[in-house]
């Protein structure tokens, strides 16, 4: 079951730290997930609710595969003021295997 509200944590991925913040919160149009690598820099994703059923966004292994997925899309996290957003995330779902 969904828990409705948003989260941070921690994740440290090959040395870097990582900030994850997930926002679940009923309001929202969308279920936002957004990664800082520093105060400036970021990553952000945003998926349906209906997408958002499918799979956990709060596991390490999904959140590793997101940052992971931004870095390879160009996602400079060492360096400040650099972002990267997709506004239509449902399709990393089965792309990225992030399914329960």
């Amino acid at each position: 079951m969904k828990t409705f509200r948003k989260r941070e944590k921690q994740i440290m991925i090959d040395g870097s730290h990582f900030h994850i913040v997930i926002n679940e919160e009923p309001s929202n149009e969308f279920v936002n997930f957004k990664v800082y690598s520093s105060k400036t820099s970021y990553f952000e994703v945003l998926f349906t609710w209906q997408g958002s059923w499918h799979f956990n966004p709060h596991r390490p292994e999904n959140c590793k595969r997101l940052i992971n997925y931004a870095i390879a899309e160009g996602w400079e996290y060492n360096l400040e003021k650099k972002t990267l957003k997709i506004e239509q995330g449902d399709f990393l779902i089965q792309k990225l295997g992030l399914g329960v």
